[in-house]
């Protein structure tokens, strides 16, 4: 049986020999502890994580929601609610949790790899920021920057040379000169003259590996895998960087066991669909996959892949094929479901058309039916509980599944499924209940006043429509603010300068009021900021509803200043004063 904690359920798994026959029902071996449909959560398996982060034995579940595109946060889930929310100003790669000490007790840090650099959060805080070093640029782009001074001809020569060398292998600065309008690229130029050609690292995948023995809660270097085709060890301790690796190709799968200061094994799939082992400093080839992989697993002895075309297979570290199994569909992602004290390690496909595959090695064991596909999913420890599945759809609901305690999963499931898939509907018996003493008088009741029931139901219909469009009237006609307390309005500066984006939420508070027809402005310093859309148009506010707008801001001068947020209609409504970062420092 299954028993409940703190609003979830325990659940051991079990492997059994059980033949499947006609006659035998398929137990679902999950719970369906937790669905929210309106999470609204948009992220990838590679950005979510769980981690015990308050030392507490509660694991919690950490992923990085990217929303709508602008408003990229890094939520933190407790239970079945939102803990913890944390803005972030771009897009992450991967969220991994790991231990940066050994001091008791351990708490985990939260690292956010997100362009060049690495976001390391404690206690839900920020607590370190390290940043790639740049890379060197090329000498030919460093000399024409230095030799042409005519915006055209510069602009000209750095078409070439990015048609030679690559647009991505170009410095950022003659990447923003090439993207910019043209009317800005004389100022651009002639303020960009004598600077270092240096290339930003961009971070493609992230994964950790343990520094001084094999254990859970032992501080994890990080290793991170470059767009210039490098492989990078930082050392959580020091957060300097230990050691350097030169790829063949840039790496966009990596996994990694073992221990950094003992023996460990990493493994990276390239982009032209190659396999490389990294033992100790050695790098060393594997094989060439027929199709490009979607999901890489790395275990002690073999390599499992989910590919494109539509396939799972597995090598050991030398690059044989040991099998190959053919998916119904095309794989999102894949993940492995380690269940260490059954001695059972499944290995979970995700489909594009919905539902979730677990093989134990070649064998199909069970299929989970989902109504959407699974975008990410990550299986672990979450709360007190030892197995839980938790899943994000395409929609962006969020569900979370925990292993019933005697959960069996078979070698013959495969099997019984083929044979019951002829099986017609209506060979089917169903556990009909027998009619109850209540069941048989509500039927006789309605077979002797059927009349009067439709009567009442249709007229409880046409009150209801009424009742519906007097509502819609009254809101069309009082469709105007006629006081501002129904409004409520919260303006944010995000970003250091010189470019910053403000950020108002605006909320309607009246219950009897629909506020339509309203515009935000702005008063400000032309010779300070510069923005880039002075009036935005607000859409019908619905009573309760967050609505968003957002502008940039662009300073001019290292000076302080002021900008003024208006709200208006016929006349203002609401006004509220923004003390503009200093970006002196930044400009200079």
């Amino acid at each position: 049986m299954a028993t409940s904690t703190n609003g979830f359920f325990t659940a051991k798994s079990l492997l059994t020999g059980q033949k499947y026959t006609h006659e035998t029902k398929v137990h679902n071996p999950w719970i369906d502890a937790f669905s929210d449909p309106k999470a609204d959560l948009q992220t990838f398996s590679t950005c979510m994580a769980l981690s015990d982060l308050n030392a507490d034995n509660d694991y919690k579940l950490i992923l990085g929601d990217f929303g709508n595109g602008i408003q990229v946060k890094l939520k933190v889930y407790k239970g079945t609610s939102l803990n913890v929310e944390l803005p972030l100003l771009t897009q992450p790669v991967a969220i991994v949790c790991l231990y940066t000490d050994r001091t008791d007790p351990r708490i985990p840090g939260i690292a956010v790899a997100t362009g060049s650099n690495v976001l390391v959060y404690r206690n839900c805080r920020p607590y370190f920021k390290f940043t790639l070093p740049p890379q060197e640029g090329s000498s030919l782009e460093a000399d024409v920057w230095s030799e042409i001074s005519n915006a055209d001809q510069l602009i000209q020569v750095l078409k070439d040379l990015s048609l030679e060398l690559g647009f991505t292998n170009l410095s950022s600065p003659s990447q923003n000169v090439l993207l910019m309008d043209p009317s800005l690229r004389d100022e651009f130029i002639s303020s960009n003259t004598h600077f270092m050609i240096k290339k930003q690292m961009v971070i493609t995948c992230v994964t950790t590996l343990r520094k001084y023995a094999d254990n859970d809660r032992d501080v994890s270097c990080v290793l991170l895998a470059t767009e210039s085709a490098q492989l990078f060890v930082m050392d959580p301790e020091t957060f300097t960087l230990v050691n350097e690796f030169k790829l063949p190709d840039v790496c966009c799968n990596i996994a990694a066991y073992g221990v950094y200061l003992v023996e460990y094994c990493v493994l990276m799939s390239f982009r032209n669909g190659s396999l490389f082992a990294l033992r100790g400093n050695s790098l060393r080839y594997i094989t060439q996959l027929f199709s490009l992989p979607v999901s890489i697993n790395l275990f002690t002895n073999k390599i499992v892949t989910a590919n494109m075309d539509s396939s799972l297979s597995c090598y050991n570290m030398k690059g044989r094929k040991y099998w190959a199994v053919k998916l119904p569909d095309n794989p999102l992602y894949m993940t492995d479901i380690l269940l260490s004290s059954f001695a059972l390690h499944l290995i979970a496909v995700a489909l594009s058309k919905g539902n979730i595959y677990f093989y134990n090695d070649s064998t199909l064991v069970h299929v989970l039916t989902t109504l959407e596909p699974i975008y990410s999913m990550i299986f672990g420890k979450y709360g007190q509980e030892e197995h839980a599945l938790i899943s994000i759809s395409s929609s962006g609901a969020l569900d979370i599944r925990l292993l019933k305690r005697t959960a069996q999963f078979s070698n013959d499931y495969a099997s019984y499924i083929q044979h019951n898939a002829g099986i017609r509907p209506h060979d089917i018996k169903f556990l009909v209940p027998k009619k109850s003493k209540l069941f048989l008088e509500q039927s006789l009741r309605e077979r002797q006043k059927c009349r009067e029931m439709h009567t009442w139901f249709h007229h409880s219909w046409t009150s209801l429509k009424v009742l519906t469009s007097e509502s819609y009237i009254s809101a069309l006609h009082n469709a105007s603010v006629t006081h501002n307390e129904s409004l409520k309005m919260i303006v944010e500066v995000v970003g250091l300068g010189p470019r910053m984006k403000i950020r108002m939420i605006l909320q309607n508070m009246s219950p009897n009021i629909v506020p339509v027809d309203l515009k935000v402005t702005f008063i400000y310093e032309p010779k300070l900021y510069v923005l880039h859309n002075p009036i935005l148009y607000v859409p019908m506010l619905v009573r309760g509803t967050k609505y968003f707008l957002e502008t940039f801001v662009t300073c001019q001068m290292p000076v302080v200043g002021l900008i003024r947020v208006l709200v208006v209609s016929s006349a203002v409504l609401l006004s509220t004063t923004v003390n503009m970062p200093d970006s002196a420092g930044i400009l200079e």
